[in-house]
């Protein structure tokens, strides 16, 4: 890029966007800690009169120039991982040496018309499994709130594993995200029919900035925190995703009552609850052991229906919410 030997061809563009910074730090942390990022790909010519050789970036030209960017220290890096706030030359030298060695993947198509190359990622295209919502809400979106949900999704994937909200092929699959991004719009803006439009949306409206950041992180690692530390209860019925969704959304409003939306509205709290396990976890393994054996339980069945279908439904998030915003409290049934 240096010599313009490898340049970037324009109409292969996808988009005029440039990455904000925290989508080309984190592909920079990406080379730095050693981990693969998608292959680039080029298309080699060669001018007949002149013999020289050029390749043009036809897929990777945002990666490309956030790498040369870094490596020319005209790019500092964010957030308060390891490296931010970083130049390159501010690296220690065996991470300087790490990034200059690190390989790239590249598919050169050398001699191919402007048409081969079009079939060459139509045909690539037509091999690959469909992106679900999230995933196309991971790659449309560049914005502030996409990286809060990276954020969070880094720092909770690997424990949702562990307590059984979901398998590898689910994370694989960016379900941890969907979760983490329904349980952060309704905290916003109360719970609601889930919707693949609303959330693109909450997507879209907070992608320039973000500002209950901080006091959803806290919302989120409080709830989060009391859940990972109530073994009981990892690897039930509460754990199922839809349910886990409802518990998270219940331990905040009792922790730190919520005001946005219409969280109050279903369950008014004036103050926060001091929630004392020694009754909060019989009530939640009653209404987890219900949902396995519904007919040992009927005084649950309200509750039960509401994890039986229609799961992301107003109605039935309604009702789980206020179920076990009850168990968090000494008297489950009054």
């Amino acid at each position: 890029m240096r010599e313009k030997s490898i340049i970037v061809n324009h109409d292969y563009q996808r988009s005029d966007k440039v990455w904000p910074p925290a989508a080309r730090s984190y592909l920079i942390e990406t080379i730095l800690l050693g981990f693969p990022i998608p292959k680039l790909s080029l298309y080699q010519t060669t001018d007949l009169k002149t013999k020289k050789t050029k390749k043009e970036i036809v897929d990777g030209q945002q990666r490309s120039q956030v790498i040369s960017d870094f490596l020319e220290g005209t790019f500092r890096l964010t957030g308060k991982g390891t490296f931010g706030g970083r130049l390159f030359s501010q690296l220690e030298e065996p991470e300087q040496q790490r990034f200059v060695d690190y390989s790239l993947t590249v598919d050169v198509f050398v001699g191919a018309t402007p048409h081969e190359i079009r079939q060459v990622f139509r045909r690539m295209n037509s091999y690959t499994v469909p992106l679900n919502p999230q995933e196309k809400r991971h790659a449309t979106h560049q914005g502030e709130f996409k990286w809060f949900i990276v954020e969070m999704v880094e720092k909770y994937s690997e424990a949702l594993k562990k307590i059984g909200v979901f398998g590898e092929r689910q994370l694989s699959r960016m379900a941890d995200a969907a979760l983490l991004s329904d349980i952060a719009f309704t905290l916003s803006q109360g719970i609601k029919h889930a919707a693949d439009r609303s959330l693109d949306n909450f997507y879209g409206n907070n992608e320039s900035s973000f500002q209950e950041a901080e006091g959803l992180r806290n919302r989120l690692t409080n709830a989060m925190d009391v859940v990972f530390g109530w073994t009981d209860i990892h690897g039930s019925a509460l754990m199922k995703s839809y349910n886990f969704y409802s518990l998270i959304l219940a331990l905040s409003h009792a922790l730190n009552p919520v005001n946005e939306g219409n969280l109050n509205e279903i369950y008014p709290r004036t103050a926060p609850v001091q929630i004392d396990p020694q009754y909060a976890l019989p009530n939640l393994t009653a209404l987890a052991a219900a949902v396995d054996e519904p007919n040992r339980y009927p005084q649950f069945a309200e509750y039960v229906a509401a994890c039986s279908k229609a799961t992301t439904r107003f109605e039935q998030r309604k009702t789980r919410f206020i179920w076990l915003s009850r168990a968090l409290e000494p008297v489950l049934l009054s």
